[in-house]
């Protein structure tokens, strides 16, 4: 039998989503208590490879301006190196744009991801049931 989220819509008991993160909770008809885990809605690789190229691409922008800024700096200055240490100052300082980790993983909870992030986390806990003639059992070993 093909796993798919229809297939162990019976045995979730509780769906809960908080952002990207959603707590379940899995329950056979002969199970006394349920198991709980959590599922992560993570983008898929080539959507989190496009959101990426961006960052960097709105970071190498950020470093060449100010690496230019602090070279200009130097040069009114005029003394030898400055904009060098101006720059490495600044860089050390984090001014400029910062890659954005979080809008990386954003993801849109769209029904197919959703369903998706609730059969990658039934996954890690399929050993504990037998599906027999369409019906979920939980297992002991």
């Amino acid at each position: 039998m093909e796993l798919t989220y229809e297939s162990i819509k019976s045995i979730i008991q509780e769906e809960t989503w908080n952002g990207n993160q959603v707590n379940l909770k899995f329950k056979a008809n002969n199970q006394e208590q349920a198991i709980e885990t959590i599922g992560i809605a993570m983008p898929d690789q080539e959507e989190m490879m496009k959101k990426m190229k961006v960052e960097m691409a709105k970071m190498a922008g950020s470093n060449i301006a100010v690496s230019s800024g602090a070279s200009a700096l130097g040069n009114l200055a005029g003394i030898p190196g400055a904009g060098s240490a101006i720059g490495s100052a600044v860089s050390q300082m984090g001014v400029g744009y910062q890659m954005d980790m979080e809008k990386m993983m954003q993801v849109d909870l769209t029904e197919e991801v959703k369903r998706k992030t609730i059969l990658n986390a039934f996954a890690a806990l399929q050993m504990y049931y037998e599906n027999r003639d369409g019906e979920w059992f939980f297992v002991t070993g």
